[in-house]
């Protein structure tokens, strides 16, 4: 359309311009709510499509927990077993063991009970105090090995060290060198007296039957430490063939076996799992969402498509206007109002067509 055509039309000509003008903002607030409907089915879709893979991953979890709390129940009841045999095995080999070593120090052991005896009805016999037959009295009195010689040190550490500064710092209400001395002096007197006393009385008069105890004794700690050596060599002996064991060895070779079986069997059911029952389990739940995921998809479209058509029809009119009207009107007076305003200016007998309503417009209302 040209300028004189537009610009010299009348009252039907804005009316048109007006009912265009309606039409776009009509097709514009259409189009507004068909995009809000658009986000809020889109957000429903998405929620749908969550759900359904929430729920076929902590479908697909929990089945397959539940796969292996069953195989793992059963290797535990295995491994139970096993623990079980293992312990009975070991208390049956040290039972083995202990009659072993019974059995092959019983001459030893036996030797030991009669010198032992022996030396006891000998200070019986020659009336020799009890306390003479004992490992303190013999290392303080008749030395002979590096265990006496600790006796010895350990005896001079209490009776020179411990109970004199004990007293002294413990007992007595206050520390003053002259009772250290004397607590040393009186110690060394008792003690050093006792141990003279005793050692005089005893080597004195029974020093031969106390010696030929001492000679009895070292035959006793020759044969204690070959039954030691023999218990030694016994328990570290890997030979177990004469222990009867073999029984527990079979069952303990089938628990493993069963262990391993077991363990190959999980491993097969949850390759299975994974490759075939997670598909059918996830297809399955998907089957429960895909109707109303599927009806939403076509409403959505539905939509989809009403807003494009909006979207066209938007176009057309905006650039129908900005082509045909803005140009010769002026875009600030493509409104509604502002074209009612001209067709009143146009109907009141103030201009006779749109040209003359616009100059009217600016000079007396712009």
């Amino acid at each position: 359309m040209d300028e004189g055509n537009i610009l010299s039309a009348g009252v039907d000509k804005l009316y048109d311009i007006k009912k265009d003008l309606i039409e776009l903002y009509r097709y514009k607030d259409k189009n507004d709510d068909l995009i809000i409907e658009l986000k809020k089915m889109e957000k429903n879709i998405q929620n749908l499509e969550k759900a359904a893979a929430d729920e076929v991953q902590t479908t697909v979890k929990k089945r397959r927990s539940e796969i292996e709390e069953a195989y793992d129940k059963q290797l535990d009841k295995v491994r139970a077993n096993i623990k079980k045999i293992k312990d009975k095995r070991d208390k049956y080999r040290n039972m083995k063991v202990s009659e072993r070593i019974k059995e092959e120090t019983a001459s030893l052991r036996e030797e030991n009970r009669r010198l032992k005896l022996e030396i006891k009805t000998l200070f019986r016999q020659k009336n020799v105090p009890s306390f003479c037959n004992t490992g303190i009295y013999y290392a303080l009195y008749f030395p002979r090995d590096f265990k006496d010689i600790i006796i010895i040190l350990i005896s001079l550490l209490l009776t020179l060290f411990v109970i004199p500064c004990g007293i002294y710092y413990y007992v007595l209400p206050e520390e003053k060198m002259v009772y250290l001395a004397a607590l040393y002096i009186a110690t060394v007197v008792i003690f050093g007296g006792l141990y003279l006393l005793i050692g005089n009385h005893t080597r004195e008069k029974h020093g031969d039957t106390i010696r030929q105890a001492r000679k009895l004794r070292h035959d006793i700690t020759i044969n204690t430490k070959k039954i030691n050596s023999i218990k030694r060599s016994i328990k570290k002996d890997k030979d177990e063939s004469s222990y009867g064991l073999e029984g527990f060895d079979e069952e303990l070779v089938r628990l493993d076996k069963e262990m391993q079986d077991l363990s190959e069997q999980k491993k097969e059911a949850l390759m299975t799992f994974e490759n075939s029952t997670v598909r059918i389990i996830s297809a399955d739940i998907r089957k429960q969402y895909d109707e109303k995921i599927l009806s939403l998809k076509a409403e959505y479209d539905k939509i989809k498509a009403e807003t494009d058509k909006a979207d066209e029809k938007i176009k057309a009119l905006t650039l129908k206007i900005a082509g045909e009207y803005e140009p010769y009107i002026g875009k600030d007076l493509i409104t509604p109002d502002s074209i009612d305003t001209l067709i009143h200016i146009i109907e009141a007998g103030n201009a006779s067509n749109i040209s003359e309503a616009v100059q009217f417009y600016r000079k007396n209302m712009g």
